[in-house]
Order: structure tokens, then sequence, then C-alpha cells
């Protein structure tokens, strides 16, 4: 083809190759009124497409003059004045609005009417309404839309469930620039519960759990106002019972007799088995595995078996407790347990067996659990080598709040454990021991957060020599002083072999921040010592870390630097977090 034929045709075809360029400007208008006016034009959704033609363009433009006085209505503008120009042709156009919103129109009446059997229940709600629509104001749409659902939302709060709006206008006037609203609501009658029953579902009789262990759970008190917070608090007990997959409380508002409403609670059963296993690898623990099985409705009371087998290359423990619900909370139990296991330490060995029972407790927002615990173990631990019966009275005291339990950026928690036991009381040794632990995250910016922990242990007694190794205090390790290797902190006997101490205190300052996705870095200072004194000498750490958030928790890989002279450089930490 000769060299002119294809210029020609290249020529030709040139208006169809090039990109489409199309401006869209606002002018006149800022803040609100300019984001919703730019939300509103049509043509913006046609910024970044290349293939507009003039047509579709010259459509677009005379569509947005109706488009802009449409979203300027929403804050009280009825009479703007736009100037709307669209320069160029195919394929560059822009497009210019400037908008003059003119007057806005301004409430000359208010005039909210309760009617019905519970006008007098909404005297506050009248006056937020007032706050929002006074007379003289000027007119924004957001406010009356938020007037109005004050008084269903409060209607509903309060049992009246056949509250309705018999009369619901915004009168706007364009041609004078005012408005009116106009809310008359009828309240009806308020309603009670009335009685409920609990469907458990297709299940078999020996899975069927008593119908009055479980109303003991419902806060749901038959002759009581309706209210729907309580409905779904009652919801919320049966779900954290941990019997059932899935709860929903339904109101039967049209079988009502008398004002009182009957409530059908349906629930799904969770199998009545359920097994879990683990398998990973932790700096201090090395490689591990778990196996737990729970064995759920036992009985029609609702009681249940956990077990647990915990294998690594320092700790083999099985466990087992038998829980027996107690009280109207979910969680409050009455246990049963034992264990045995095996545990290596930096100098030693212990052997242990124990059974103990306690009493979970809820009161308030302190989980309480007083329990008494036998235990038989044989530790040693360098020259020492002790032969201990325990029996042990004590208190455990738990109380946590977190935003979310798995990554947790805001909240605290505290764990505190009272026991001890007596000479010649079916004891060997006379001890009473005081361990804390507290924990708190807090965000600092959008990709961080601050990790702070701080815990300390006491034991008062005069025979320390006696106190197997369980009840000994060490420190050093993952989730203790990074840098130094796991239970190497605390006295030494004469062959320098770690023993353990009395006195404990250990603290962690952390600050972790997401780089790229869900990595992140951490730069963290540790601190602690362990002593037979009540001021331990303190040992430090620092160091840095890598983070992988996962659905099961933090994947951390530190590296931590002990700041005493004889310890390595660097030592290397994995593991996993989960909340605090």
């Amino acid at each position: 083809m000769p060299l002119f034929r294809i210029l020609s045709l290249l020529l030709l075809c040139w208006p169809f190759m090039a990109l489409a360029d199309l401006r869209v400007e606002v002018k006149g208008v800022s803040g609100d009124l300019k984001r919703n006016a730019e939300a509103y034009l049509s043509i913006r959704d046609y910024v970044k497409r290349k293939d507009l033609d003039q047509a579709t363009v010259e459509r677009l433009h005379r569509q947005a003059g109706p488009e802009l006085r449409e979203s300027l209505r929403p804050f009280g503008y009825y009479n703007p004045f736009i100037d709307a120009h669209l320069e160029g042709e195919a394929p560059n156009w822009r497009a210019t609005y400037t908008i003059d919103p003119g007057p806005r129109m301004k409430l000359t009446r208010v005039d909210i009417e309760i009617s019905g059997d519970g006008a007098g229940d909404f005297d506050r709600a009248i006056k937020h309404m007032h706050r929002l629509l006074e007379e003289g104001d000027p007119l924004l749409h957001s406010d009356y839309d938020q007037a109005k659902s004050i008084l269903t939302s409060v209607a509903y709060a309060k049992g009246y469930l056949d509250a309705h709006y018999v009369e619901s206008e915004l009168r706007v006037k364009p041609s004078d620039n005012t408005a009116e609203a106009v809310l008359h609501f009828e309240t009806g009658a308020q309603y009670h519960f009335g009685d409920f029953t609990i469907d458990q579902g297709d299940v078999t009789d020996g899975q069927r759990l008593n119908d009055a262990f479980l109303r003991r759970y419902v806060p749901i008190k038959p002759g009581d106002v309706y209210d729907p917070q309580v409905v779904l608090n009652a919801q919320f007990a049966l779900s954290d019972l941990g019997y059932f997959d899935s709860v929903e409380v339904q109101t039967e508002h049209d079988k009502a007799v008398d004002g009182r409403v009957p409530l059908v609670i349906k629930t799904k059963p969770r199998n009545r088995q359920h097994y879990d296993f683990g398998i990973g690898y932790g700096t201090d623990t090395g490689a591990r595995g778990s196996v737990a099985s729970d064995f759920r409705r036992l009985n029609q009371y609702g009681h249940s078996l956990h077990l647990e087998t915990q294998l690594s290359q320092i700790k083999t423990e099985a466990a087992g407790e038998y829980r027996i619900p107690t009280g109207n909370k979910a969680g409050e139990m009455f246990t049963i347990s034992g264990n045995i296991g095996e545990q290596d330490y930096k100098s030693g060995k212990s052997y242990l067996h124990g059974v103990g029972v306690g009493l979970v407790r809820l009161p308030g927002k302190w989980r309480q659990q007083p329990y008494i615990k036998y235990l038989h173990e044989e530790s040693h631990l360098g020259l020492d080598d002790t032969t201990a019966d325990l029996v042990m009275p004590g208190m455990s005291l738990t109380l946590t709040e977190l935003d979310d339990s798995i990554y947790t950026r805001k909240g605290f928690s505290a764990i505190v454990d009272v026991h001890g036991a007596a000479r010649n009381v079916l004891s060997s040794v006379s001890f009473v021991q005081f361990h804390g632990t507290a924990r708190a995250a807090w965000p600092l910016m959008r990709r961080s957060r601050v990790l702070l922990r701080y815990e300390y242990g006491a034991n008062l007694t005069g025979e320390f020599g006696r106190l197997p190794a369980s009840q000994r205090f060490f420190a050093g390790g993952d989730d203790s002083i990074r840098g130094y290797s796991y239970q190497s902190i605390g006295p030494r006997d004469a062959d320098g072999n770690v023993i353990g101490g009395n006195y404990l205190t250990t603290f962690s300052a952390e600050l972790e921040t997401r780089v790229w996705g869900n990595v992140g870095i951490a730069e963290f200072f540790d601190g602690g010592g362990v002593s037979k004194d009540p001021a331990p000498e303190l040992h430090y750490g620092v160091g840095a870390g890598l983070r992988y958030r996962s659905p099961v928790g933090t994947i951390r890989l530190d590296f931590g630097h002990a700041l005493d002279k004889d310890q390595p450089p660097v030592r290397l930490y994995i593991g996993v977090r989960v909340g605090l």
C-alpha cells in the first residue's frame, strides 16, 4: 500500500482513535453542598470513560441542571440559580457548573402532636424533637428525618407496638421560601410480655435440655412491659450457654391477648461432641500439639465435660473438668477438675497430679472463682529434691474488656490469683501466694497500637525449700523478658542452677505497626526479675520483630537482645498472640 494511502487512512481514523477527555467542575458552593452536588451529577460518572461521544455528553449535560437542584433540596435550598456551560467537542469536553444556592427555606411552623394511651410517655422525646425542629431555623431535611424517627424508636422501646404516624409531612413553599413540619403520632396501647416457649428443635429426648433449666437464663418476665432490649438479652443469654448454634426470639404480635405478647424462642442445637486438634511451635515450648474434646449436654440439666491433652518438648499434661451450671447467668458453674503432668525446668523436672473443685460466679464485671485444690508434686531443681502435698484454698479474679478478642486494638485485662496452704492441715508446707497480671492495648493512629504488660508475684513463706517447682517464680522467655531463655532468671543454688524465687516482677512495652496489609513490625522493651527478697534485681531486654495478623491470632517473630553482658547477642522467639 502506498505511503500516501496509509497516512490518509490514519487521518480519517484519528477522531476514533483519540482517547476521550471529559472534565467536570462544580463552583460556587463548598463543603457538604459541593460534595452532595458532585454525588448527584451523572456526568461525573463518565469522566474516566474512554468511549464517549458528543451525543452522550450533551445528554448528560442537559440532566445536570435538574440533578443539581435536587442535590440542594436536602439542605433547604429550593430556588437556586445554576449557570451550566459545556465547552469543546469530541474527544475533549469541559463541563462547568456554577451554583448560586439562593435563599434557604425557613421553618415557620412546627406541629408535633402525640395522641393515644401513651401520650404522656413521650415528653422527653418531644423536647428532643423541638431541639431539632425549631420555628425560625433554616430547613435541613436530615433534622426532619431524625426528628421523625425519634418517636418510632421510642415507641417500640416502650412497648407501643402499634404506634404509627397519622400524618407526617414536610410542606415546602418555594414561592415564599418557607416550610412547615407536621408530625401527628398515635401511640396505641402499650403491650406487655406474655408467656414464652422454648423450641429446642428436632433433638432426641437424651439431648433435650430441661425446660425449667433453660428458663432460668431467660430474663423475660410475663407481665412486664414489652422491651426489645430484654428480648435481645434473652437471645444473647441462651447463645452464651454454648449448647446452641443459633437462637432466634420470635415476637408473635398478632397473637397478643389483652395486650400480652407471646414469644417463641427457636433454637438449633450444637453437636453433642466437639473435638479440637492443634499443632505448632513456640520458642519456649518447642514443637507442641494438643487434643481437646467437649461433651455437651451430658444430661437434661446441661452438665458438660472438657478434656484436654497438651504435649510439648518441655511440658506434658492431661486435664479434665466436669462442669455443672449454677445461677442464672451463662458461665456460672460448679467445677470438678483433675490434672496430671510433668514439666522440664532450666535445672530439673517436676511431676505432679491434682484434683480440685471450684465455683465460678459473675456478680459484676469481675469473674470470681473460689476454689480448693489438692496437689501432689515431686520436683527436682538442681540440688533441691522436694516432695509436696498441698491442700490449697484460693480465689481467682478475672476482668476483661476488649474491642476484639482476637486482635485487640483497645482494651485491658487483669488476672489475680491468691491461694495458699497450711502445714499440718493436710499440707507439707505453709505459704500464701499472690500472682497478678495486667495487660492493656491502646490504638495509636490508624495502623499502630501500644501493648503494655505488668506482672507481679509474691510468696509469703518461711519454708521456701519445701515449695514445689510449680509454686515458685521464674522469669525469662517469650511472654516474660525477651532476650533471655525460658525460665533462666531466678535465684540459683551453689552449683549455679536456677531454683526459682519468692518474688517476681516483669513488665513490657511494645509498639506494633502494620506496614503492608496484615504484615507489621514491632519494637519492644522488657524488664523484670526474680528474687527471694521483695525487690528483685531487674534485667532488661530490647528488640524488634515481625508481625502477621492471621484469623487465629497474631503470629510473632521476635529478635530479643538481653542487656546483661553474659547473654547471647540475639535470641529468636516464635509464637502466636491472641487478644492481649
